[in-house]
């Protein structure tokens, strides 16, 4: 592999095309180490914790965040263009997805023809039902997500448009289409509701955007990826576990005629 010259980023000396990153803010995951062997490719966790065993990532400590823990996140996640641009192309990862080995062949597998690629999502491929569960899960309010909803609806958002999961992200992030659709993205997720799936699906549908869903997802595995549940829910109480999912039964039905695309 061809290097370019060496550079200087957040102190990292950077001879590398491509860059692995994670987000991890707030007491939120535990850092999941790197792939053993040797690579090519840099990695780098973005966080504000006091990360003692960086297990193989370059730390980059995040002191002043004027965001909440959630939404430092996302902005990592969408910004590679302006935090990592002096890397030609970036996988990012959520930080309860573990890497079982080193995407070298991934990276030019999805970035040689296609800009963007993610995970198909598992069991969804419409905003609209997307956004019905998103409330019965509580992940937003009902006000926010049904006037985000209608928005999209009044522009024309066809349903079954395709859904990514989007914790899997390979990006030629500098190219100026990506900047674009990240820009608009991250617009809308602080303009409407920060369920990024419900946004992204709308930015790529609203700029004709081609992008590809890769096969190598964290719950199929096919030997990259692993998915692991958030630290705070495997740390719940069982009762509190038995309690939510009551509720979440009972909020399927009270959304179950919710019908978002319906102006």
């Amino acid at each position: 592999m061809e290097f370019k010259r060496k550079k200087i980023i957040f102190g990292v000396m950077v001879s590398n095309k491509f860059v692995v990153y994670t987000a991890l803010f707030g007491d939120y995951d535990e850092l999941e180490p790197i792939p053993s062997g040797e690579s090519n490719i840099e990695y780098i966790c973005f966080t504000d914790q006091n990360i003692q065993d960086a297990k193989g990532w370059k730390i980059i400590k995040i002191d002043n965040c004027i965001y909440s823990s959630s939404m430092m996140n996302r902005y990592y996640k969408l910004h590679p263009h302006i935090e990592l641009n002096l890397y030609e192309a970036s996988l990012y990862l959520d930080s309860n997805i573990k890497l079982l080995k080193h995407p070298d062949e991934l990276f030019n597998k999805y970035l040689s023809n296609c800009l963007f690629s993610m995970p198909k999502h598992f069991a969804r491929d419409c905003i609209y039902s997307e956004a019905k569960e998103c409330l019965v899960l509580k992940k937003t309010s009902f006000k926010k997500v049904s006037s985000q909803m209608r928005k999209y609806a009044q522009e024309g958002m066809p349903r079954h448009y395709g859904l990514g999961e989007n914790n899997i992200l390979f990006r030629r992030h500098n190219d100026q289409k990506i900047k674009k659709i990240m820009d608009e993205w991250w617009a809308e997720m602080n303009i409407c509701t920060n369920r990024d799936q419900l946004s992204l699906a709308y930015v790529l549908w609203k700029n004709k955007f081609s992008f590809c869903y890769i096969e190598e997802t964290a719950r199929e595995g096919k030997g990259y990826f692993q998915y692991a549940k958030h630290k705070q829910y495997l740390n719940r109480p069982l009762y509190i576990k038995i309690l939510s999912r009551l509720e979440m039964i009972f909020r399927r039905v009270i959304f179950l005629k919710w019908r978002p695309y319906e102006i």
